[in-house]
């Protein structure tokens, strides 16, 4: 239910709605004009409507993409059905290897949303247009057409959708999920040893499926943008820019505290790597870790980045110095704590690099 009510108020529900409305439009407007076209064609107004539908997307160039895919996959399945009309009347065999070749043909990559169309387009005409095949044809492929422009000329004049809001929604997830990973990592080493607290250690497959996420999001923003007269403005197209710079860090950070992750979880529990964890490295990783989320906080709340990025330098100048201290009497003891402490130096040099100005002389180059 708790799910139910967060997405109801996201702003992915709104961009549903409005894209339902416009879509009972655009159907409504292709109903109303389908029997106005000339010709044979008029006796197929219900087409219209289903142009009118499969070309409704939630951005335009995607509705672009789908109307037009959607128009070549109907074009070759009309071919296919004109080609076995050439060698007689259909029967079960001809019909048959005319869908199976359908199939086949909707295989082609740059089908996309059309692929669907190409067996059903040559069994609609062999099928229903029969006799009439040529006509249906005409009527087929001409109403689904004015279907497409009708949802193309109401997705770009109403609200063409900008999915701004959904990607900086998935974005802060993004930050909010690596935060949260290395806040247990680092309850996790601060319990009664050996920790109970081991749920972080499997989230590695979570972790990847929130950015893919991310990146989903952020691409259909970027998409969003194409040929969308809303996204005239300057600042819309440098957050475009923003959000994949967030997500290139958020990639890149994501590898390192999987690393980090798994290098922690081994010298906790038995595994393959064959880890150790001095007693005496706990503390200082766990405040490292902690630190490190501070930043990734900071950054979610857009609050003053230098000073909490100079603690978390700190914190990793602290575990460094302890990591040194623990090799002098066991180096093997004290690979694990240096391996974490690597991957942290790598998630603050990405996070100083993306969160602070480039003019800042603190700003490493």
């Amino acid at each position: 239910m708790g799910e139910l009510k967060k997405w109801v108020t996201s702003s992915r529900a709104a961009q549903r709605a409005l894209l339902a409305a416009k879509t009972a439009l655009a159907v409504g407007l292709s109903w109303i004009l389908a029997p106005y076209m000339p010709g044979v064609v008029d006796e197929y107004p219900y087409y219209a409507p289903l142009g009118a539908l499969v070309s409704m997307y939630p951005t335009f160039m995607g509705s672009v993409r789908s109307g037009l895919q959607t128009l070549v996959g109907l074009l070759f399945g009309i071919m296919l059905a004109t080609g076995v009309l050439l060698l007689g009347t259909p029967n079960i065999i001809t019909i048959s290897v005319a869908v199976g070749l359908g199939v086949l043909l909707a295989g082609l990559p740059r089908l996309g949303a059309g692929r669907e169309y190409v067996p059903v387009a040559t069994l609609l005409v062999l099928i229903i247009g029969g006799q009439n095949a040529e006509t249906f044809s005409v009527g087929y492929g001409v109403q689904m057409a004015l279907g497409v422009v009708v949802g193309l000329a109401v997705n770009v004049t109403i609200f063409p959708p900008l999915t701004l809001d959904t990607a900086r929604e998935e974005i802060s997830r993004g930050r909010n999920a690596l935060m949260t990973q290395l806040r247990d990592a680092a309850k996790a080493l601060v319990e009664e040893w050996p920790p109970e607290h081991e749920d972080w250690a499997s989230r590695q497959h979570d972790l990847d499926v929130v950015i893919g996420e991310i990146r989903r999001a952020v691409d259909a923003a970027g998409e969003s943008h194409r040929a969308n007269p809303r996204a005239y403005r300057r600042s819309r197209h440098q957050f475009v820019a923003q959000t994949y710079e967030d997500l290139a860090v958020l990639e890149r950070i994501t590898y390192y505290i999987r690393d980090l992750s798994e290098v922690l979880a081994a010298a906790i529990w038995d595994g393959p790597l064959n880890l150790q964890l001095k007693a005496d490295l706990r503390e200082p990783l766990s405040i490292c870790l902690t630190a490190t989320a501070e930043v990734l906080r900071a950054w979610e709340e857009d609050a003053a980045m230098a000073g909490i990025l100079d603690s978390a330098d700190d914190s990793l100048a602290a575990l460094n110095a302890a990591v040194s201290t623990a090799a002098e009497s066991d180096a093997s003891a004290a690979t694990s704590g240096a391996a974490v402490a690597l991957d942290v130096q790598r998630i603050l040099t990405a996070l100083r690099h993306r969160l602070l100005p480039k003019d800042d002389p603190d700003q490493p180059v």
